[in-house]
């Protein structure tokens, strides 16, 4: 028990850490004139009241209940979960002002064979203000052998088939269909302005008010986990028409029950817009690891079992869970990512073509480097012998160099020599003279 409470913890942290949608804190104001004026005789005839409702209908065995704030209250679950009994025949409808007094009078002769389901709006077909254009979107179940359709051919006198400019009575196919018409009756943006709004704060006056049970349009996500297969009807609706090429990178091959292999991405890189919504869910809910009667279907079969508590808690619980679940491609998305991978295996091709051209390349310029540096290896070789062969020439050079310099010192040392002795030579020469001139005088004196 302790690690469960521990799990549940860890959950509501993740929950709490991530950006929550603003459709948490959204609160259901019921019957909004949003600006119009009520018709004296629209309100004579029940035009804005609830009619022909049978909360029996919509009562199950363990049902999953929504806060009242959201809106989507404690009967939806009965309602999708009777429309897939498929017992019923259920149609989206549009009943004008003037003919609801004859609506109401027919109908009620079949009361029990059909019932209103309190998802319901008026609308002014886009002339806001007057009350003679409005018209009231409803939805109604049938019995399959009701009297239904004869009274709304012959007696209302509104076409049956879905044909003309305006479908004034749309028979409602699945539960997507079902879930999806819900939201439609119970918001404002809507298909009657001509152009659904992005923005309610900027968009003026709309031609849906006074809804019945306003809903967040975020609430058909949760819808989408009453019925199986909802969420994947749903991704595929959001972002089956998306661009793929920047969703490649994650995309993978998975195989479909019929083994056929289908590209699929994880849903965080759609960009689903639901992804950070939180389920309204009552809080007396807890939820449980335990296979429970309470539950919702998520994406791929899985499914979050609740079980009732003790006590009221808030049940964080948002789609944050399913962000690496597989979302299938549709088929023009399919064929996208094929044309993409194709194109991709080609660049690649053409890319290892290219490698390969230059690895060759490479490894012939290798090879050139190669020969280069060995005839490179070799210069230095040569220059290394020539730079040792000028030392040894630059070695003798200085030997003949210290040679000729001692030769020179020689030289001087003769030529001083030889310089001594012919100034020695000459000193005798004189002296000799000298000797023999004073013998001359002698000897001539002598003999005088």
């Amino acid at each position: 028990m302790e690690d469960e409470t521990e799990e549940e913890e860890e959950e509501e942290e993740e929950v709490t850490s991530a950006e929550v949608c603003e459709c948490k804190t959204f609160v259901s104001i019921p019957h909004q004139m949003l600006g119009r004026r009520k018709e004296r005789m629209n309100e004579y005839v029940g035009f804005y009241d609830s009619i022909f409702e049978n909360p029996d209908w919509w009562q199950c065995d363990d049902p999953v209940e929504f806060t009242e704030a959201s809106g989507l209250g404690k009967d939806v679950y009965g309602i999708l979960q009777r429309f897939t009994r498929g017992d019923l025949v259920w149609f989206h409808l549009m009943v004008k002002h003037d003919a609801f007094e004859t609506f109401c009078k027919e109908m009620g002769k079949i009361r029990g064979q059909f019932a209103l389901l309190p998802f319901w709006c008026l609308c002014d077909g886009m002339v806001s203000g007057t009350g003679r254009t409005q018209h009231r979107h409803m939805i109604v179940a049938c019995e399959l052998e009701s009297a239904f359709k004869d009274i709304w051919q012959y007696k209302i006198r509104y076409d049956f088939p879905n044909s003309g400019r305006a479908k004034k009575c749309v028979k409602i196919q699945d539960a997507f269909h079902l879930a999806r018409a819900i939201v439609y009756v119970s918001q404002r943006k809507a298909g009657c302005d001509g152009k659904i709004p992005t923005d309610l704060t900027e968009a003026g006056q709309l031609s849906h008010f006074h809804m019945n049970r306003p809903l967040h349009e975020h609430s058909i996500a949760f819808l989408c986990t009453l019925f199986p297969g909802g969420i994947q009807k749903l991704l595929l609706e959001q972002n089956g028409s998306k661009n793929v090429v920047h969703w490649e990178s994650e995309s993978v091959h998975k195989r479909d029950r019929w083994y056929n292999k289908q590209w699929s991405v994880p849903i965080r890189v759609t960009g689903w817009k639901f992804i950070n919504c939180v389920i309204p869910l009552d809080r007396r809910y807890q939820l449980t690891e335990e296979h429970t009667a309470q539950y919702l279907s998520l994406h791929g079969g899985q499914k979050l079992y609740l079980k009732t508590g003790n006590a009221e808690q808030d049940v964080n619980w948002s789609f944050q869970s399913i962000r690496d679940e597989l979302f299938v491609l549709s088929r023009k998305q399919q064929n996208v990512m094929n044309q993409i991978k194709e194109t991709k295996m080609a660049q690649e091709a053409l890319w290892k073509c290219k490698v390969a051209e230059g690895k060759a390349e490479r490894d012939v310029l290798k090879m050139e480097r190669d020969a280069l540096k060995m005839e490179r290896d070799m210069l230095k070789t040569k220059e290394t012998e020539l730079k040792m062969e000028r030392d040894v020439l630059k070695t003798k050079e200085y030997e003949l160099k210290m040679e000729k310099n001692m030769l020179k010192t020689e030289r001087d040392v003769i030529k001083t020599e030889r310089d001594g002795l012919l100034t020695e030579n000459a000193r005798l020469r004189r002296a000799l003279r000298d000797l023999a001139q004073m013998i001359s005088d002698v000897i001539t004196r002598f003999f005088t």
